[in-house]
């Protein structure tokens, strides 16, 4: 028997806010806020048990943040596929880049191979500055001198 789905105001705002960060992982409190800013008042156990249902179903991907002790979640890709590849994860803006390319693909089975490595890819991610966070340190290093 299938689970009946109900649309409330809290998963209704949840919905809004993942879509709102699909280009960019959040946090369980980063959610929390954003909800209490709409008028709902909700503890932190729904959150979390909301973010856990969602990742489960393969819906969010979640991973430990790198500036953080907190868990940084995120948008799957559609064809949920996340766990076939590593992530690129900006420590100034939270996007996340999906390093599903050619490239990258055969660099980490090279290297598995080679080493006699069992990489965790869900897990396993790369950090650093984006291309745009690059770009607005640039124009803020001009504006300086």
């Amino acid at each position: 028997m299938l689970q009946k789905s109900y649309h409330t105001k809290t998963s209704d705002l949840i919905s809004q806010f993942i879509q709102a960060k699909v280009e960019r992982g959040f946090t369980a409190a980063e959610l929390s806020a954003y909800l209490k800013e709409n008028g709902v008042a909700v503890n932190k156990t729904t959150v979390y048990r909301n973010l856990d249902k969602m990742t489960e179903s393969g819906k969010l991907t979640k991973r430990k943040s790198m500036v953080s002790d907190a868990f940084v979640y995120q948008t799957a890709e559609e064809d949920g596929h996340c766990e076939e590849h590593i992530h690129f994860l900006c420590n100034k803006c939270g996007s996340v880049i999906h390093l599903s390319d050619k490239k990258t693909e055969q660099y980490l089975k090279s290297i598995s191979k080679e080493l006699g490595l069992q990489i965790n890819l869900s897990l396993s991610s790369l950090s650093g500055i984006c291309p745009q966070c690059g770009k607005d340190k640039e124009k803020t290093k001009r504006g300086k001198k």
